[in-house]
C-alpha cells in the first residue's frame, strides 16, 4: 500500500504512525496532568492544540492508510473523500497553530486578553482550511505549503512572547518553552522552501537535500513537539511549584500564628505559663546563674469590682509594661496566673533585679478609671535566686513564698468617695 509518488517524500508510513503516536502520547500525559491543567486555562488551550494536531495526522492515517484498504484502490487528489479528509487536516493543523497563541496570550496576559485576541482567528482558520484546500493542486505537499504562512508567524509570536518576558516571570520552562516555538518556527520556515522546490522537482544538489528534508519532516516534527510537549510540562509543574510553595508558606503563617495564640497572652502580650512549661525563651535561663521574681497585681479583684473588668484588664496590661521595661532581649516575662507575673532574668542577682523593678513600677503613670477616680499601679514582688537549671522550679517557689510574704505586709483598700491612691509598693522581699 503505497501513497501517490509525489506525496511520498511528505508522508512515509511509519513516520506519519510515529508522529501521530507522539501526539497522542503527549495527550495523554496532560489527561495525567488534569489535576493542575483543569485550572490553568493556557495549559488547557495547549492541550486542545495538541489535539487538534492529532486529528489533523490522524486524517493522514485515514488518507494513506485506511482509505485505499477500504476502497481497493489509491483514491485521486480530486476524489471528493480526499478533499474532505484534507479539509479536516487544514482546518486541524491552523486551529491547532490558533490555540497554541492563545494558550500563550493566556499564560503571558491572562485569560481574558488570549480570548480576545483569538476568537476571531478561529473562524479565520476555518477560512483558510477552505480556501487552501480549494486551491491546491499538488496535493498534501502544496497544503504544508499553505500551512506554514500561518505556522511561523503563529509560532514566532509565541516563541518571542515567551522568551521576553519580564526578568522576574522568566523561568527555565518557559524559557525551554519559548526556544521550542522558536526551532518550530524555523522548521516551517525551512519547509515553505523545501516543500516548494518538492512539488517543482528541479535537479541539482539543494533541490536532493530538500527532497530529504521533505522526506524526514515527520521526524523533525515529532522531535521537536515532543521537546515542546515536555518544555510546557515543566512550565505547568513550576507554576503547581508556585502553588505550593505559596500554600506552604501560608500553612508556616498560619502555623506561627496558632502557636503564638498558644504561648502568648493575649491580653498583655506576654508568654504563658504554657510557654514556660515548654521552654520557649528559657535557653539562655537554663545555660547561667540568674533570680526569678514573681509579681502579684495587689487588689485587683477591688477594682474589677468598683471600676469593672476592663479597668482590671488595663491594670494588668500596665502592669505587664512596666516590668517589661526592666527586661534585656533574653529576660523573659510570663502570665503566671490571673494576676501574677513571673520574670525569669538570667546573669543577675535578686536585689539588683528588684530595685530596677520597684522603680518602673512607681514610675508607672496612673490608670484611668473613666470616672473621675484614678488609680496607682501597686505590685508586690518576691524574687529568689538560683544556681543552676536544677533549681529554677525551686526558685519559683521560694520567690512565690516571698510574694505573699510581701503581700501580708501590706495593706490596699478602695476608699469609696474620695480619690483612690493606692501606696507604690515601698519594700520588697528577696530570698537567696
Amino acid at each position: 500500500m503505497q501513497p501517490p509518488a509525489q506525496t511520498f517524500p511528505v508522508l512515509s508510513f511509519l513516520g506519519v504512525l510515529v508522529q501521530l503516536g507522539g501526539a497522542v502520547m503527549l495527550i495523554g500525559l496532560f489527561l495525567m496532568l488534569r489535576r493542575f491543567v483543569l485550572r490553568r486555562a493556557y495549559f488547557t488551550a495547549w492541550v486542545a492544540a495538541w489535539g487538534a494536531l492529532a486529528v489533523a495526522i490522524l486524517a493522514l492515517v485515514v488518507r494513506y492508510m485506511l482509505l485505499p484498504g477500504l476502497t481497493g484502490s489509491p483514491l485521486g487528489e480530486q476524489h471528493p473523500l480526499v478533499r474532505v479528509l484534507y479539509l479536516i487536516y487544514q482546518t486541524s493543523k491552523g486551529l491547532g497553530f490558533i490555540f497554541f497563541v492563545r494558550g500563550t496570550l493566556m499564560y503571558v496576559a491572562g485569560t481574558t486578553a488570549g480570548f480576545v485576541a483569538t476568537r476571531k482567528l478561529w473562524g479565520a482558520a476555518v477560512a483558510f482550511a477552505l480556501v487552501s484546500t480549494a486551491a491546491s493542486r499538488h496535493g498534501l505537499n502544496e497544503m504544508v505549503i499553505w500551512q506554514s504562512a500561518i505556522a511561523v508567524p503563529a509560532l514566532g509570536y509565541c516563541a518571542s512572547a515567551l522568551l521576553w518576558l519580564p526578568r522576574s516571570r522568566r523561568t527555565t520552562g518557559s524559557t525551554a518553552a519559548g526556544a521550542c516555538f522558536a526551532l518550530l518556527a524555523i522548521l516551517w520556515l525551512c519547509y515553505a522552501g523545501s516543500f516548494a522546490v518538492a512539488i517543482q522537482t528541479v535537479p541539482g544538489s539543494l533541490a536532493d537535500a530538500a527532497r530529504t528534508l521533505v522526506g524526514l519532516n515527520s521526524y523533525f516534527d515529532l522531535a521537536l513537539n515532543v521537546l515542546l510537549g515536555y518544555a510546557m510540562v515543566l512550565v505547568l509543574m513550576e507554576d503547581a511549584k508556585r502553588e505550593v510553595d505559596d500554600a506552604q508558606a501560608e500553612l508556616r503563617v498560619t502555623h506561627d500564628q496558632l502557636r503564638r495564640a498558644a504561648l502568648y497572652d493575649s491580653l498583655t502580650d506576654s508568654l504563658n505559663r504554657r510557654a514556660f512549661s515548654e521552654g520557649v525563651g528559657l535557653e539562655m535561663a537554663r545555660a547561667t546563674f540568674g533570680t526569678v521574681v514573681v509579681a502579684d497585681v495587689d487588689d485587683l479583684k477591688l477594682v474589677n469590682d468598683r471600676f469593672g473588668h476592663s479597668v482590671g484588664d488595663q491594670t494588668l496590661r500596665r502592669c505587664a509594661e512596666a516590668l517589661r521595661v526592666t527586661l534585656r532581649s533574653y529576660d523573659k516575662l510570663y502570665r503566671w496566673g490571673g494576676d501574677e507575673f513571673l520574670l525569669v532574668v538570667p546573669s543577675a542577682h535578686a536585689s539588683d533585679v528588684l530595685t530596677r523593678l520597684q522603680l518602673a513600677v512607681e514610675s508607672a503613670g496612673d490608670i484611668d478609671t473613666g470616672v473621675a477616680e484614678r488609680i496607682r499601679l501597686r505590685v508586690s514582688l518576691g524574687a529568689a535566686d538560683y544556681a543552676s537549671s536544677e533549681e529554677l522550679s525551686d526558685a519559683i517557689e521560694r520567690a512565690d513564698r516571698a510574694m505573699y510574704a510581701e503581700k501580708s505586709r501590706r495593706k490596699g483598700d478602695l476608699r469609696a468617695g474620695e480619690r483612690v491612691s493606692l501606696p507604690t509598693p515601698t519594700s520588697v522581699a528577696a530570698v537567696r
